[in-house]
């Protein structure tokens, strides 16, 4: 087995909702996409230009033939410099360019908010228990930054920079639309509102690493290797990696599992080191099914 690697860069069309979790009635936002939400993504769309509505049999092939890596916000079209999250002292903060910035400061360029609530019809008032406000990542920057070399002004679009990867045996009818299907993407929640529009910027572009990460492309799964304390680009399996620094959290999400059913099923939970998590010495880690990475073993 072998794997061609593609940096794939879009444009944000609208705010964007990654859901990690409620606090109150809050929803709260990841300050990326998923390989997961990438994933389903591509899975409607292809499932869509094929004519077919069995979501599972598409779904099963984009897993296995098309692996994604995580997007994270970048102020180039080019997808050079993603910021990236850290765990830093036990804390997360962002990777941009070669500074170490705060988790505040990187949210007040990017982290805006949606409220809403249902209406009773009979009293044409809020309805009891409804209210909630939805984090969403910025389609535009809110606040500009000028440091080593990064330049982006409050209005500036951001992108979304990240890699995907196409095994040498994808059967033809993914092989001849997997590029269509990456033009125009909608992902995350709130979709019904509008948000999670993103734009293929550009053509997919080959690449021989991730995120200028040493990159193994012929083996059975793509391999990356993180020199220590390197920021772990995705969530990882916390099974095999158990000397990670950095949070874990269960990690799940909403499938697709038979025509008008969107979103009707949860995904089984992993337990996972969250994006942004080092280590303390070199380690090779797999790039799995809907963008989950695993330690690198003799079984991989």
């Amino acid at each position: 087995m072998s794997w061609q690697a593609f940096q794939v860069v879009f444009r944000m069309g609208s705010p964007l909702h990654s859901g990690c979790g409620n606090i109150g009635n809050i929803q709260r936002t990841r300050l990326c996409v998923t390989g997961r939400m990438l994933w389903g993504a591509l899975t409607a769309n292809i499932t869509g230009i094929l004519g077919s509505s069995d979501y599972v049999q598409v779904g099963n092939m984009v897993k296995e033939h098309l692996r994604t890596s995580y997007l994270f916000p970048c102020p180039d079209q080019e997808g050079k410099r993603p910021i990236m999250p850290l765990v830093h002292d036990q804390s997360v903060c962002y990777r941009v360019g070669n500074k170490t910035v705060k988790a505040d400061l990187v949210e007040s360029w990017l982290l805006t908010s949606f409220a809403s609530t249902a209406i009773d019809t009979a009293s044409q008032a809020a309805q009891e228990g409804t209210l909630h406000e939805v984090e969403l990542i910025n389609h535009r920057f809110l606040r500009g930054w000028h440091d080593d070399g990064i330049v982006f002004a409050c209005g500036d679009p951001v992108h979304l920079s990240g890699i995907l990867f196409l095994s040498s045996n994808t059967p033809d009818k993914i092989a001849d639309k997997w590029e269509q299907a990456l033009g125009r993407l909608q992902v995350g929640g709130e979709r019904g509102y509008g948000f999670g529009l993103l734009t293929l910027a550009g053509k997919p572009r080959p690449t021989k690493t991730v995120f200028g990460y040493q990159t193994e492309l012929f083996a059975t799964d793509p391999e990356v290797t993180l020199a220590k304390g390197e920021p772990l680009p995705a969530h990882i399996i916390a099974e095999d990696a158990t000397n990670l620094q950095g949070p874990i959290e269960p990690f799940l999400g909403r499938e697709t599992l038979s025509d008008g059913q969107f979103g009707k099923t949860i995904s089984p939970a992993e337990i996972c080191w969250i994006p942004g998590a080092t280590s303390s010495e070199t380690k090779t880690f797999c790039v799995k099914e809907k963008g989950l990475w695993r330690l690198s073993t003799t079984a991989c």
